[in-house]
């Protein structure tokens, strides 16, 4: 989906690879790409802040001011922000795959690498043994 790609995503090596990684045997509709860019542009915001408080040493979560006061690091509200934003814009272009997602992914393998369906479809086919030790399927409810 190169032809698709606007040129500030394709510019970026992680944006590009970002891009790429969602839009990989998806039919995607055009009118997603704006919200799409918005979505790789996030999560290039939360690897940036991950990148920030892993610097040095370790993880940091707090600084000393120069007033002395211990504050958090900014970069862990952008993150909250930046994650929520990703679910809502993953929410709204794949629609858990429904009619009114913007961007439609190959079922098969839609399926059987989201951990999700697994898991579903693993509730699914539990079995429950009932009536003398005879095992039934069970549909979840």
């Amino acid at each position: 989906m190169d032809d698709l790609k606007p040129e500030l995503i394709a510019a970026d090596p992680y944006k590009s690879r970002k891009w790429d990684e969602l839009t990989t045997g998806a039919d995607i509709d055009p009118a997603a790409v704006p919200t799409l860019t918005l979505l790789v542009n996030w999560y290039a915001i939360l690897d940036q802040c991950m990148r920030d408080i892993s610097a040095d040493d370790g993880t940091h979560v707090a600084y000393v001011n120069d007033q002395g006061d211990v504050k958090a690091m900014p970069q862990i509200a952008t993150m909250k922000q930046a994650s929520a934003e990703i679910r809502a814009l993953n929410k709204q272009l794949f629609a858990d795959g429904g009619d009114t997602a913007l961007i439609r992914r190959e079922t098969k393998a839609a399926q059987r690498d989201n951990p999700l369906e697994r898991a579903r479809r693993a509730r699914e086919l539990r079995l429950e043994v009932r009536n003398g030790g005879k095992a039934q399927r069970k549909a979840a409810t």
